[in-house]
């Protein structure tokens, strides 16, 4: 297949993208008030509840939720106060409305939570038509559970996990301080959550904002979560009956903004497949990562189809990191193993239209030798970074898209690993006026650095590497080589950790430079 008629494929296919972007949000998306679909046969309100943060209401909020679920639909509202609750199990036709003057307090005690399925402060199982919403706040008394965590690994609740569920509701408020995840969503379909915060600490360990894991349908919009962990985390980690090749399929994220925690993933758990997500118009400020697909042999699987559009990132210390490998990325040398059902397989991923400034890499693009990624694609993005994107096992395409790095080239080029200019204009490079020996990066180093070179004519040109006393260690360059900036890696492999050097001779000039191995 010519580079043409890879062009005009993948431009078809951001169009289509772009169109089922702009256009098929769930028909339920955007309606800002989940309690329409229940109809207000019983209602129970502050009045019935001791909003004096001292008080356990779990008992009280139980039986309002299930009066309400066997009068056939009906809302529970707490109104002006801080109430403190045990776990509470929501129900279907079901709204939970917190005022924005009132405050639900998880209780902290363990034996609240001893024994429950789900295990968390508001849980629901095989329910549906469930909303939780108000403009108030949810907070879940973490500090307690986080410190026994590091002491002793003890298992957390979450704060809302809702398992087997559908058209489900989190609409306008605040979830902050959850012992783990914020929002598990388990074998759930058709759910919204928008104009939602989440909040925790950022070095609050677990503290996930939204995981959708098997899940199909789900809109997740206007949010603002700045945590310690994945700020959207899409897992798959079993096959669903109903559709055995994408566990996670059709997710919507949009007007987003994310500031501390791990970014936008998907992963690790991808086993079941993920199929059609869709990340458009977020911003991402001094998050770990921005865009992040992670797995590993084992527990990958089909994750293809998904398109990242019009985001902005600024301080992120990896805008992408797509890989096979997790959770370290395996040296180069790793060899292939057999291709298996569970053998992570990324594919067709668009990242469009997105603008990244100030991180100190641009990330990495790395398959397994055995099933490189296939169909990248990166049209009309800008990013700039202390280093480039490394790319390796992989086939990426770019279209009108500039990767700079302040230390060797934008694109850092490892075994198997490609990329090609769509353009149809190329701007002509800039030829060098001068013959130029770059630092090597990093330096210090282990096992491998990159060192860059410039040369402004047609020359012979040797790049060699010496130890302290003066032995040559290596041969990098020996041979004709054209004008332009030059990019070669050093791999320190067996070598003793130590100072060494490395000399550039070309047409004259001669140029030698000290690195530092350090192991």
């Amino acid at each position: 297949m010519t580079n043409n008629m890879k062009h005009e494929i993948k431009v078809y296919m951001t169009i289509v993208a772009g169109v089922i972007l702009a256009f098929s949000y769930p028909a339920f998306a955007g309606s800002r008030t989940g309690s329409a679909l229940h109809r207000r046969f019983f209602v129970a309100s502050s009045s019935d509840f001791v909003g004096d943060s001292t008080t356990d209401n779990a008992k009280a909020l139980q039986a309002a939720i299930d009066s309400a679920n066997n009068a056939g639909g009906g809302v529970v509202e707490l109104k002006d106060g801080k109430f403190l609750s045990g776990p509470i199990t929501m129900k279907s036709n079901v709204t939970l409305r917190i005022d924005s003057s009132a405050t639900l307090y998880a209780i902290s005690s363990d034996t609240a939570f001893a024994g429950l399925d789900p295990f968390a402060f508001i849980g629901c199982d095989h329910d549906t038509n469930v909303t939780i919403t108000g403009g108030g706040a949810i907070d879940g008394n973490g500090q307690p559970w986080w410190a026994a965590y590091e002491a002793t690994g003890v298992s957390r609740p979450r704060l809302i996990e809702f398992w087997n569920t559908n058209h489900i509701v989190i609409d306008s408020v605040t979830l902050e301080n959850s012992p783990m995840f914020n929002v598990s969503l388990e074998n759930s379909w058709y759910d919204t959550l928008e104009y939602d915060t989440i909040l925790a600490p950022s070095n609050s360990p677990n503290t996930d904002g939204i995981d959708p894991a098997t899940c199909h349908v789900v809109y997740i919009a206007h949010c603002l979560i700045n945590n310690g962990d994945d700020d959207i985390a899409v897992k798959s980690g079993r096959s669903d009956p109903t559709d055995p090749n994408a566990g996670c399929s059709q997710l919507w994220i949009k007007d987003c903004t994310f500031l501390h925690g791990h970014g936008v993933s998907i992963g690790s758990e991808t086993s079941g497949g993920v199929d059609s997500m869709y990340v458009d118009s977020c911003s991402f400020s001094g998050t770990d990562n921005g865009i992040r697909i992670k797995s590993y042999r084992g527990n990958g699987g089909n994750v293809r189809h998904c398109v990242y559009s019009n985001l902005t990132m600024q301080n992120v210390a990896n805008p992408i990191w797509i890989s096979g490998y997790y959770p370290k990325i395996a040296s180069e040398s790793d060899p292939a193993q057999p291709v298996t059902a569970t053998t992570p397989d990324f594919h067709d991923i668009s990242i469009i239209h997105v603008v990244s400034t100030g991180s100190p890499t641009a990330g990495v693009m790395v398959g397994l030798p055995e099933l490189p990624m296939k169909n990248m694609l990166l049209e009309n993005d800008t990013i700039s970074a202390s280093t480039g994107l490394t790319i390796r096992n992989a086939a990426v395409d770019t279209v009108n898209t500039l990767s700079t790095a302040t230390y060797g080239p934008g694109y850092i080029l490892q075994v198997n690993g490609t990329f090609s200019r769509l353009t149809s204009v190329q701007q002509a490079p800039t030829l060098p006026s001068k013959y130029v020996l770059e630092q090597n990066y990093p330096n210090p180093f282990n096992p491998t650095t990159m060192i860059s070179y410039s040369i402004p004519a047609m020359s012979h040109v040797t790049l060699r590497v010496y130890d302290i006393l003066g032995r040559l260690v290596s041969t990098l360059v020996n041979g004709e080589q054209a004008p332009g900036e030059h990019v070669v890696r050093f791999d320190g492999t067996g070598l003793a950790s130590g100072v060494y050097f490395y000399r550039l001779e070309s047409n004259g000039f001669t140029q030698t430079k000290k690195l530092l191995l350090l192991k």
